[in-house]
């Protein structure tokens, strides 16, 4: 299984018979025509999602809040599975807006929770704080530990409170290996977060992939 960054939180998953691609909107996409193209769409910002996806894909995953419906469409909603094409997909919420993705496909299980986040801002109340707190709890909690792969926001916009939702996402699924999404305007954030997390799990940054996952 080969994992690779494009822009953003767009990932590609390239396995034997299925080429998966999370979140896409612009950047460069290598399809490998020979495999099933499943995308994978969170939900509908434009910096997760362009409609140009669909002429590309054989299928389309994606929130049940958005508008767009085909033949090669499948609408979820949090909390609900879907077997499609040898995948199996399991959801769970947003802090933000739409769905997280829980993946098994060929022996690994890929966690990509999209805009999912424990979103502490510096001029947040305490009432807001914890409510966003329990919020994020309740979602993550809804996917099994120890996910071969977790993808997850380091986004320093939050400033001080960057690494809260990373840090809890760690302890709680204890994933093999951590990608990051949702830094494009702070990628300097990424070294220095791989350095405070690498007692706890091994994070691969962008300049490590293509990475193959064995």
């Amino acid at each position: 299984m080969i994992i690779n960054h494009i822009y953003h939180s767009c990932y590609t998953i390239s396995t034997k018979k299925h080429q998966l691609i999370f979140d896409y909107f612009q950047g460069e996409l290598k399809l490998e025509e020979e495999k099933i193209k499943i995308f994978f769409v969170s939900h509908g910002h434009d910096d997760h999602y362009s409609p140009k996806i669909h002429p590309l894909a054989d299928a389309v995953v994606l929130w049940e809040g958005m508008p767009y419906r085909d033949d090669k469409t499948y609408a979820l909603a949090p909390e609900e599975e879907l077997e499609l094409e040898g995948i199996r997909i399991r959801t769970s919420g947003s802090t933000d807006e739409g769905l997280s993705f829980e993946i098994e496909v060929e022996g690994k299980r890929i966690v990509h929770v999209g805009d999912l986040n424990n979103w502490v801002w510096p001029e947040d109340t305490k009432e807001e704080r914890n409510q966003m707190n329990d919020d994020f709890l309740y979602s993550l909690m809804k996917f099994k530990k120890e996910p071969d792969a977790l993808l997850f926001p380091i986004d320093y916009r939050l400033k001080e409170n960057y690494t809260i939702g990373v840090d809890q996402a760690v302890d709680y699924l204890k994933p093999k290996l951590l990608f990051p999404l949702h830094f494009r305007e702070y990628p300097e954030i990424l070294p220095v977060y791989k350095e405070h997390i690498k007692d706890k799990v091994r994070m691969i940054l962008p300049n490590e992939m293509p990475f193959e996952i064995k």
